[in-house]
């Protein structure tokens, strides 16, 4: 079985929007008592969101974000078209777009858009050693983990993990976070059928730093 790393397309495919910020149903978390994390930030239901005005003249099955919560924003079509494969998908909440947008976009002929709960979608465990990383520890409070950050080589190594086949999932997360989406090939199957948008799958044995599978032109 042969495992890609799920992201967008936004700076290598023209016309694509790209969320900067989030003005509702985005909450700040304090920091950590017990490890002395800083305030993090986590999504809740459905969320409010503005677009970059300079990007986008097309609506995409993905949409990229790197607000200070980077969601993982799916179509309604790329919700029904993973569904439809019995791929399951679970959604944290809708995603709804205020003006202003690029010019060129309209908020009356947006499609629906959700945000995928990765939190829910956990099916491996990661080796981090194997992974490139050194002295890995986790706050048994928060779950944030940290590593040696002088000594780790994560962009040298492609990550390792153990996946747990028996959970059914083909889109799924790691022990990592909830934020990094990882796929099977049913998924890239499904996303070159459906001819879904805006998606890079980057193998990954090929390491951080692997070119997308180009499954359609």
């Amino acid at each position: 079985m042969r495992f890609y790393r799920v992201m967008d397309r936004t700076f290598f495919t023209r016309g694509m929007p790209w969320i900067a910020s989030f003005t509702a149903g985005v909450t700040r978390l304090d920091g950590c008592e017990v490890c002395g994390g800083g305030e993090r930030y986590s999504a809740v239901g459905n969320v409010h969101a503005l677009l970059d005005p300079k990007r986008g003249t097309q609506w995409p099955d993905l949409i990229g974000c790197r607000a200070r919560v980077a969601l993982f924003v799916v179509s309604a079509r790329f919700v029904d078209s993973l569904r439809s494969w019995g791929i399951r998908v679970v959604l944290g909440g809708r995603v709804e777009f205020a003006e202003p947008t690029a010019g060129r976009l309209s908020l009356e002929e947006a499609p629906d858009y959700y945000w995928v709960d990765g939190a829910r979608l956990r099916a491996a465990r990661v080796d981090f050693e194997a992974s490139g990383y050194v002295g890995v520890k986790r706050c048994s409070a928060c779950g944030r983990w940290w590593e040696d950050i002088n000594a780790s080589r994560p962009c040298e190594h492609p990550i390792m993990f153990d996946y747990d086949a028996s959970s059914g999932l083909d889109l799924f997360t790691t022990d990592m976070g909830p934020r990094a989406l990882y796929c099977t090939d049913r998924v890239l199957e499904c996303a070159k059928n459906h001819r879904l948008t805006n998606i890079a799958l980057r193998p990954v044995e090929d390491g951080p730093l692997a070119r997308p599978v180009t499954y359609w032109r």
